[in-house]
């Protein structure tokens, strides 16, 4: 819900909770007002029938087209000269019950005590209260639709550079290295918000720079040290050695390759991490499939493995070509290479998942751990545990869902794709990049 539309609703939610209790209050005051004023007119009305009873008028005179009646009293004077009731009486006119306010007032004329008094039918509460909540109904519609009304010139003019300041983080790409510019505002929380957002996007163009440069220059001067190693390994086996050193020799090259491999691995992980593989294009992910199973035919033949396929004729997916195989390559890798001599291998693509299955032994983690950094399910084996990790941040990067289950000898990695994987636009081409990564990790 948009900022204006909670502060218009919560605006009117306390117009409608103030409303029946300043309403309540009003009531009661302007009754009591309305009272007090015919109170004082009929208490004035009585001072002047006791001035004209003593200057000789009958008792039978009108005061101000007021009824009064006068009457002598042979008991002593209360107290109180001027007293008030209030009452509740049928009217012959219309039948209504209606308020009925009389004023006695008490005087001394000539040494005889009398008793003046005048009476009138005051509106009652509940006709001032229709009154007032059929006014309060127009009132308050008028508020709401005056507020709706300015909330939308509030929206157009007052909150037009906060939208421009959203637009462009929306656009604002980390890898284009382009500083973020915002649109200058009069407002003082827009105008420090957009100086914030701009230190902010400078200081992490800046810190991604700086990360991109080490990591990359840190894995060219890796590779040289290795290439010497290698090198140098190459040449000493040139010499006089026994099978012992040509042992030793070989678990070293073992080390270097795998060294490399890791070195490789990370560098891959640091441009996934960065989002250096955007694509808007669709790729038909069957092709890439049958083309990673073909690259793979020779290992699952050294295996005896027995390969089962399930393709539909095209699925149309939106995944950089690259990322693509080095998916496929690590999820087929891991299905060789931790499966079981004369075992199996079972592949299930549709428009909405891939589910890849190979047999196998259990393994020695929680399968949930196998997708973390450097955690393989057997120690022992030659892998360096960063496949399944690089398989989770490719899907990670494209929305995707990946579990992995084992059960009853069966290893199952699924992949769990987008609801817009069943997009018809044409397919483009295959196009291929010159990207220097690895083939497949385990």
């Amino acid at each position: 819900m948009k900022l204006l539309n909670k502060i218009s609703l919560w605006f009117i939610g306390v117009v409608l909770l103030i409303t029946p209790i300043s309403m309540y209050i009003g009531l009661l005051n302007i009754k009591k007002a309305m009272d007090q004023a015919e109170i004082n007119r009929m208490t004035a009305a009585n001072d002047q029938a006791a001035v004209l009873l003593k200057a000789g008028n009958t008792d039978s005179q009108f005061t101000q087209g007021r009824p009064i009646l006068i009457r002598k009293i042979n008991a002593p004077l209360p107290e109180n000269r001027v007293q008030i009731e209030e009452s509740y009486k049928h009217t012959d006119e219309n039948g209504k019950k209606e308020c009925l306010i009389r004023v006695n007032s008490y005087y001394q004329i000539a040494g005889q005590n009398y008793q003046i008094s005048s009476y009138d039918y005051v509106t009652k509460a509940d006709e001032i209260l229709s009154g007032m909540l059929h006014s309060i109904f127009w009132k308050m519609l008028l508020v709401i639709l005056s507020l709706l009304l300015c909330a939308r010139i509030l929206s157009r003019y007052i909150f037009t550079p906060f939208r421009h300041t959203m637009k462009a983080i929306k656009h604002f790409s980390i890898k284009e290295k382009t500083p973020l510019r915002l649109q200058h505002t009069n407002t003082k929380e827009f105008r420090e918000l957009n100086i914030f957002l701009e230190k902010m996007t400078d200081k992490a163009i800046e810190d991604y720079t700086s990360v991109k440069e080490f990591s990359e220059n840190a894995s060219h001067e890796l590779q040289t040290p290795l290439a010497v190693l290698r090198s140098k390994m190459e040449l000493l086996t040139e010499t006089r050695i026994d099978a012992s050193q040509a042992g030793l020799i070989e678990e070293m090259y073992k080390a270097i390759d795998k060294l490399s491999l890791i070195n490789r691995s990370l560098l891959f992980l640091t441009k996934l991490e960065n989002h250096e593989f955007d694509t808007s294009e669709l790729l038909d992910f069957r092709i890439s499939c049958q083309e990673v199973l073909h690259t793979y035919e020779e290992r699952t033949a050294l295996k005896k493995l027995q390969v089962t396929t399930v393709f539909p004729d095209q699925v149309p997916l939106k995944i950089h070509p690259v990322l693509a195989e080095i998916l496929l390559s690590n999820l087929f890798s891991n299905a060789i290479r931790h499966n079981n001599e004369n075992g199996h291998i079972k592949i299930s693509l549709t428009r909405d998942r891939l589910i890849m299955q190979n047999t196998g032994t259990p393994p020695a983690i929680p399968t949930e751990e196998l997708f973390m950094r450097f955690k393989k399910g057997d120690q022992c084996n030659s892998g360096i545990g960063l496949g399944l990790s690089i398989v989770k941040q490719i899907c990670q990067l494209h929305h995707f869902t990946v579990t992995y289950t084992y059960n009853k000898g069966w290893h199952t990695l699924s992949i769990y794709f987008n609801k817009h994987t069943e997009n018809k636009e044409a397919l483009p081409e295959k196009q291929e990049e010159d990207l220097h990564i690895p083939a497949a990790v385990s």
